[in-house]
């Protein structure tokens, strides 16, 4: 499992496969480890295939005392001088035009969209997030943004092989027929 994917998405998938597929033994690790993982499209390797359940927006995640989220949602779109961005995360190179060119306009970096959202909370500055992650955390406001935002798709990595097993033929069935609520069609 993926560090940088909402507690919803992953209590929803755990509680869909135990309830839909009674028996399966579910082993929970972080990284890249076991047969089959959750996890963004990006982070899939190169042998895996991908089987999508939910895709997603970015939008603009606030410290709840910041200027733009007290402002209300017909708020006058001001330039933002206090990005968190995240260089080393996938999402960084779609999310740079959005950022400006201003050196100064970046209030901080983080290693992961986790950690940038832990900045936001503090009101270090404001990030772009998927809304998952943004929508569940205290002390956050979230915007639509004013353009169209990137997005990503959550989902099901696993290899060729680890379709012979099993349980992960089964898991992978159930959720081709049963996709998770908001789950845009693959």
């Amino acid at each position: 499992m993926e560090g940088d994917i909402a507690d919803s998405q992953i209590e929803t998938f755990l509680r869909m496969a135990h309830q839909g597929l009674p028996g399966l033994l579910l082993t929970l690790q972080e990284g890249c480890e076991g047969d089959g993982r959750l996890a963004v499209e990006e982070m899939c390797c190169e042998d895996e295939l991908f089987l999508p359940l939910w895709e997603e927006s970015y939008v603009m995640a606030l410290p709840a005392l910041h200027p733009m989220a007290l402002a209300g949602t017909e708020q006058a779109w001001a330039p933002i001088e206090d990005w968190i961005t995240c260089p080393q995360h996938d999402s960084h190179q779609r999310l740079m035009a959005l950022y400006g060119r201003s050196p100064q306009a970046v209030a901080g970096h983080a290693g992961s969209l986790t950690q940038a959202l832990h900045m936001v909370a503090a009101g270090v500055g404001v990030a772009m997030l998927p809304q998952s992650m943004a929508a569940e955390r205290a002390g956050v406001v979230i915007r639509e943004w004013h353009l169209p935002a990137p997005t990503r798709r959550v989902g099901l990595c696993f290899s060729a092989q680890a379709l012979e097993l099993p349980a992960l033929r089964d898991v992978h069935e159930y959720f081709q027929n049963h996709r998770p609520p908001q789950c845009a069609a693959a």
